[in-house]
């Protein structure tokens, strides 16, 4: 008569979830310093200097060319930890694009609402 052994593998090792907690980072101050540059100040105490001209350039089309013009540019809104132009956010950057300026993807996040 052949004996047999079933050996079963209980797996001793807890799922170690490593819990990151993320800073949700947002605008806290915005001042327009000259041409398309604005100084924008965040909660994490850091301030950074954003040429939003290459931006507009690129992404801004149709009837959201006309915050082109310095005098448009310089109504713009911040609300809610962002930046916008226009009442109905016609013209918006997430946080990611404008926080990490020496990004090469900080051009590539730009929202336009029409």
């Amino acid at each position: 008569m052949a004996t047999s052994i079933y050996l079963t593998q209980r797996s001793k090792v807890r799922g170690n979830k490593i819990k990151i907690k993320k800073e949700v980072i947002f605008i806290t101050a915005a001042e327009y310093l000259i041409d398309f540059v604005i100084s924008l100040g965040f909660n994490t105490g850091e301030s950074r200097n954003v040429d939003f001209l290459p931006l507009f350039h690129r992404y801004v089309k149709g009837t959201n060319l006309k915050y082109l013009t310095i005098k448009n540019f310089k109504n713009f809104i911040v609300q809610d930890g962002n930046i916008f132009w226009g009442k109905n956010e016609d013209v918006i950057f997430t946080i990611d694009s404008l926080y990490d300026v020496n990004s090469k993807q900080q051009d590539e996040i730009l929202y336009i609402i029409k």
